[in-house]
């Protein structure tokens, strides 16, 4: 690649001020194929819904059972 070009950022863009980091999680393909095809069905009320948005709801549902609260707004203001 030329010096001179630019890379583009990989993945979509952010959504307002979040920072994202690439995870690698293993799943069965069992529980992948379950999730893809509840990614399909809201696709077609939800066009950009994709795997990632599933597990962030997931793991965010989770955290919230178990006691691991929302985020305060000082705590996104200050990670970044």
């Amino acid at each position: 690649m030329a010096a001179d070009k630019e890379r583009k950022p990989l993945g979509r863009p952010l959504k307002g001020k979040e920072r994202r980091f690439q995870v690698g999680v293993y799943l069965s393909a069992y529980i992948t194929d379950r999730i893809d095809a509840y990614v399909a069905e809201r696709q077609i009320s939800e066009r950009g819904y994709s795997r990632s948005d599933f597990i962030n709801e997931a793991v965010e549902k989770h955290m919230t059972d178990i006691g691991l609260t929302e985020r305060s707004k000082d705590e996104d203001e200050n990670t970044g």
